[in-house]
């Protein structure tokens, strides 16, 4: 996908307005953020930590940066971790903080806001979000390239890779499950789909077993998290956010377009707008 392309597609989402919330109230808002694509709560740190691309989605510019944020909403250190392109989805491990970065994937000690070391794919193209299991193994959803690869001690390499799931954006890995937004199947360069996302679930133990679809097209799917028993998914073009049960979806509110990688802590939801540079915080009932 050219950048150009991408770019001008992008600006068209700039106008948006966003609706009423009907399952959510609006906590906080923060903005003088630059295209904020993930957001990430560090129970240790008692921050939230932003990933800023900071120019087009795709591009290797060295712009990209990390912001510190308290949990009550006011900017700790805009610019904490410098120097990367176009960062996406975070997880923790312990005191090690993973980032996806196009073909990369960074960790940083949380402690020091260091770079320790980054894994470099080639085979990837956009790599997006980033979820742990309970053994610290690192799975990251590669948008573009359409595969899922994993860090496990200290080899990062393609994990999987269907034709059933061809753009998997959101990862949530849990127990024994890895569950996957896909952003959508027949993906053309504006970003729109022929098919609408849904969501799956795969075995974490066997990626040889067939992933189940566990609800139906929802949208252009991107953040995926639990909450009190359920899943909650997010539509990045029309900015819908589902609730998941048992394969029934309801749909919440509306975050306004360019949602991007939803995250959770206690009961309240992260919400990055990435063409609003702001980040929502909404009290989920």
């Amino acid at each position: 996908m050219k950048n150009t392309v991408l770019a001008a597609t992008l600006v068209t989402f700039l106008s948006w307005q966003n609706v009423g919330v009907s399952a959510a109230q609006l906590d906080w808002s923060l903005s003088d953020f630059d295209q904020p694509e993930s957001a990430l709560y560090n129970p240790e740190s008692r921050e939230i930590l932003v990933s800023n691309i900071n120019g087009s989605p795709v591009e290797i510019n060295g712009k990209g940066y990390i912001s510190r944020v308290s949990a009550s909403g006011e900017m700790l250190e805009k610019h904490w971790v410098e120097g990367m392109d176009a960062p996406k989805g975070m997880a923790l491990v312990g005191d090690m903080l993973y980032i996806a970065d196009m073909q990369k994937l960074h960790m940083v000690n949380t402690k020091t806001g260091q770079l320790v070391k980054s894994y470099f794919e080639a085979n990837s193209k956009m790599l997006n979000d980033v979820s742990a299991d309970e053994k610290g193994n690192i799975y990251v959803s590669d948008l573009l390239g359409g595969g899922i690869y994993r860090l496990k001690d200290d080899e990062f390499k393609l994990w999987l890779k269907t034709d059933l799931i061809g753009h998997p954006n959101g990862l949530l890995a849990e127990q024994q499950s890895l569950y996957v937004a896909n952003w959508g199947q027949g993906m053309h360069e504006d970003f729109s789909t022929d098919e609408l996302g849904k969501v799956y679930r795969l075995s974490l133990s066997d990626p040889s077993v067939a992933p189940q679809a566990i609800s139906g097209p929802l949208g252009n799917l991107d953040g995926l998290v639990r909450f009190n028993g359920d899943l909650i998914v997010n539509d990045w073009i029309n900015g819908k956010v589902f609730k998941l049960n048992e394969g029934k979806a309801e749909q919440l509110f509306n975050a306004g377009k360019a949602a991007a990688d939803i995250s959770l802590f206690q009961d309240k939801l992260l919400v990055p707008v990435m063409f609003d540079n702001r980040l929502d915080v909404y009290k989920l009932d």
